[in-house]
């Protein structure tokens, strides 16, 4: 069950952080439904400030365990782009079971010519997390989680994690991050099937996952079909994620089925609106 939960949080992440003259954002909101009482909320954030992209997407997903507890994930993604290469992303991550914390991870990924380096900041309770990270420690309540923590992760002494790399071998043109990739980049495939390398920050193995990505055109935009292939899935039947974009370039619809060997779970998301016009990659759509 919670492997499955897991899997339906995956299929749903600082100078440029400041203010700038030159800046467009845009704010979109989703809502969603899925197995085992699960409900999710989406917020994504794009704006574009001195040639680069940003894109922030925080997601918050609870679902009922059992039929007697409440399991909440909750994770936020901020991705910066150079044109359609990744620079940079940060993912915050937290898992919880009746308000009882089980995991916290804050994990930053920067480009170098060797690759994505990793650090991270992590803790099981408050007490160990004020000793190892002092000048961190006003991130830990869950209450508060979507803080604006970033400015703030220098001063956490974050730990140098090598085994997170991405080698850089793997780091291939149109590299994606998952809720960029979900929420944002999505929107600029091109009108063609095509196939879509995803960088899986914070895991230890398969980190790079390529997504064959059918594409359809009807009349009110295009729908693009992936299918979604790792080992904690099954190969049959087929797990699979679908989006539907709006010929203005919105983000309409997303609809999942997900496979295991535990069993199986489907949702569905939907945007509920969007403030601004969409704001393109900084250095234009290919």
């Amino acid at each position: 069950m919670i492997a499955m939960i897991k899997l339906l949080l995956a299929a749903v992440a600082a100078t440029w952080l400041c203010a700038s003259d030159a800046s467009a954002a845009e704010l979109c909101r989703f809502a969603g439904t899925t197995d085992y009482q699960g409900r999710a909320t989406i917020t994504t954030d794009v704006e574009n400030i001195d040639g680069l992209t940003r894109v922030d997407v925080v997601v918050a997903f609870s679902a009922r365990w059992h039929l007697l507890v409440t399991v909440r994930y909750l994770m936020e993604e901020v991705s910066t782009w150079k044109g359609e290469e990744l620079q940079e992303v940060a993912v915050n991550y937290r898992y919880l079971i009746a308000d009882h914390i089980v995991r916290q991870n804050w994990d930053v990924f920067q480009r170098t010519p060797d690759g994505m380096q990793g650090r991270r900041v992590q803790g099981k309770t408050l007490a160990e997390f004020r000793d190892k990270h002092p000048g961190f420690a006003q991130h830990w309540d869950s209450s508060d989680f979507g803080r604006n923590w970033l400015p703030d992760y220098p001063f956490a002494s974050p730990e140098r994690r090598v085994d997170l790399d991405l080698d850089g071998a793997k780091l291939s043109f149109g590299l994606r991050s998952p809720l960029a990739m979900a929420f944002y980049w999505v929107r600029f495939l091109p009108h063609r099937d095509a196939e879509v390398p995803v960088f899986l920050p914070g895991f230890k193995a398969d980190r790079v996952i390529v997504l064959p990505i059918q594409a359809v055109t009807y009349a009110g935009g295009m729908r693009w079909k992936a299918l979604l292939q790792y080992p904690s899935l099954s190969a049959t039947p087929a797990s699979s994620a679908t989006a539907w974009t709006s010929a203005e370039g919105r983000l309409q619809q997303m609809a999942f089925e997900l496979h295991g060997p535990r069993g199986s779970a489907q949702g569905l998301i939907h945007q509920e609106g969007c403030e601004e016009i969409p704001v393109m990659p900084a250095e234009g759509r290919r």
